[in-house]
């Protein structure tokens, strides 16, 4: 004989006649996550930090664009103004990304000192000096 799935509902576990394949409990066992290696938390909140720098440099390059006033006749150098004004907002987000990127498996110190070499690099200068 064969059971309804509204049957199946009515059915209790230890009940032999109506023990359905769905109404039996499987055994699962728990796999226990690979080991990862563990960054200090000094440096997590140095990352942090460097981070929110990066942060700030971008918004520092987006107001400077925004109170630029050259206005260029020629439409390619037009362009290419524009161009530049986009690579100098997106550098500090690109440098950081990559440098998180390419120096995965090197010590914390390279990544750090690629991290301030950027500071450096990427700093919105025409905001500092007010042009």
């Amino acid at each position: 004989m064969t059971t309804s799935p509204d049957d199946d509902a009515l059915a209790w576990a230890g009940d032999e006649k109506h023990e359905t394949p769905t109404s039996r409990v499987k055994r699962v066992e728990i796999m226990s996550p690979a080991p990862r290696s563990s960054v200090p938390a000094p440096l997590l909140i140095t990352y942090g930090i460097l981070a929110g720098l990066y942060l700030i440099y971008t918004a520092g390059w987006v107001i400077t664009i925004l109170r630029s006033t050259t206005t260029l006749t020629d439409l390619l150098a037009e362009i290419m103004f524009q161009l530049g004004e986009f690579l100098a907002i997106a550098s500090p987000a690109v440098w950081f990304a990559a440098v998180l990127l390419l120096t995965r498996g090197r010590k914390p110190i390279i990544r750090l000192l690629l991290l301030l070499a950027g500071l450096v690099a990427t700093i919105p200068w025409p905001f500092l000096l007010g042009v």
